[in-house]
């Protein structure tokens, strides 16, 4: 029995298990779209916004009584809205000098002041003209903020989807910039279709769905947004 090399092939029960010293392998996390990744998906999701808005207006029809509204309530109510919600969507977006994004402080003003200033210049500008006083109040509103939450929603959900995982600071702010930027567009949208001035009906049928799309974008997008 002085040849002991049958023992080499015998199995080490030991060989897998990792040394008490040694580092464990790093868990692989999953990895963040690329920046062509993102952009791409960015575009497409506004391309499909924008063609989901027109598409809803050419069914719906454009309002018919531009011939007696004044050019500021027009500028007012659907130029601004249209500008702000496109300013706002940018600048949600935007990289910032770090990569992580404008400013908190900046994000959250701006998601609070485009829906208010929306709010403000429904409420606060005298109607055109007199309503025709058919028809109620609230079925009238609840119509329009059906129509208006309908417009707000597949764009709030391919914003979801076009931007996961792209800020890595700040997401709650400004996923409600987002939010709040995709109800301004539709709250353009539904002013250039709604011929009803009523200021009530502009905050309680127009309005509120741009709230409610910040809202959403605050809680819900954010969960998708967040890096």
């Amino acid at each position: 029995m002085s040849d002991l090399s049958f023992l080499k092939e015998i199995p080490d029960p030991l060989a897998d298990v990792p040394s008490a010293g040694s580092p464990s392998a790093p868990t692989r996390l999953p990895a963040s779209p690329v920046r062509s990744q993102t952009q791409r998906r960015r575009v497409a999701a506004l391309g499909v916004s924008l063609a989901w808005l027109c598409t809803h207006l050419a069914v719906y029809g454009i309002r018919q009584d531009f011939d007696r509204l004044p050019a500021e309530y027009v500028a007012a109510q659907i130029v601004l809205p249209a500008v702000l919600g496109a300013a706002s969507l940018l600048l949600a977006v935007a990289p910032g000098k770090l990569g992580l994004g404008l400013g908190a402080g900046i994000v959250a003003a701006l998601a609070v002041l485009g829906p208010l200033s929306f709010w403000v210049l429904a409420a606060g500008m005298r109607a055109p003209y007199p309503a025709d006083g058919t028809g109620s109040f609230w079925i009238g509103s609840l119509v329009c903020l059906d129509i208006t939450l309908a417009w707000a929603a597949a764009p709030l959900l391919l914003a979801a989807l076009s931007l996961r995982r792209a800020f890595p600071s700040g997401a709650g702010w400004r996923s409600t910039l987002v939010g709040a930027a995709l109800g301004l567009l539709s709250g353009a949208a539904i002013n250039l279709h709604c011929p009803n001035a009523d200021p009530g009906h502009l905050v309680a049928g127009h309005g509120v769905p741009i709230v409610v799309a910040a809202l959403v974008g605050g809680l819900v997008v954010s969960r998708w947004a967040r890096a």
